[in-house]
């Protein structure tokens, strides 16, 4: 990739590994802050009540696709609190990365895709359901 001239938009927050892979390989890389990662201050007149549907068991799977999503998921539900708000929720992350902030946390994490991407991760958490279908079915359960 030696000359090859590389536009790389990306967060505010995000991790420099491909631009450095990328002049690593040669290339020239211009970066640009595309967006911003920020947390909102207070939940929204209409939003949905996760903590109490979380504690109520009424959501299954919890998906976080990077660490900053774990991270201000922490921050708005209390970082003491969040593993044990998430301990009957199958916490599904995108990757390793992800995963690792989920963990660093306390919350264990059930799914994570071979390869780090949403559609991955999609067909990972319905594999996950769709084998505790055949389970279910096996041990004569509907």
């Amino acid at each position: 990739m030696k000359g090859v001239r590389v536009l790389l938009p990306r967060a505010d927050i995000g991790r420099e590994v491909i631009a450095e892979g990328l002049r690593e390989a040669g290339a020239v890389v211009t970066e640009v802050i595309a967006y911003r990662t920020i947390l909102e201050d207070a939940q929204r007149e209409g939003d949905p009540d996760v903590y109490g549907m979380l504690l109520d068991g009424k959501i299954d799977v919890a998906t976080f696709t990077s660490p900053s999503a774990i991270r201000n998921f922490a921050k708005i539900h209390g970082a003491d609190q969040v593993a044990d708000l998430l301990k009957n929720t199958v916490v599904a992350t995108i990757g390793p990365v992800t995963a690792d902030a989920a963990r660093q946390l306390g919350i264990p994490v059930t799914i994570q895709p071979k390869t780090y991407t949403v559609p991955a991760l999609v067909e990972a958490i319905a594999a996950h359901y769709a084998g505790q279908s055949a389970e279910f079915k096996a041990r004569g359960v509907s």
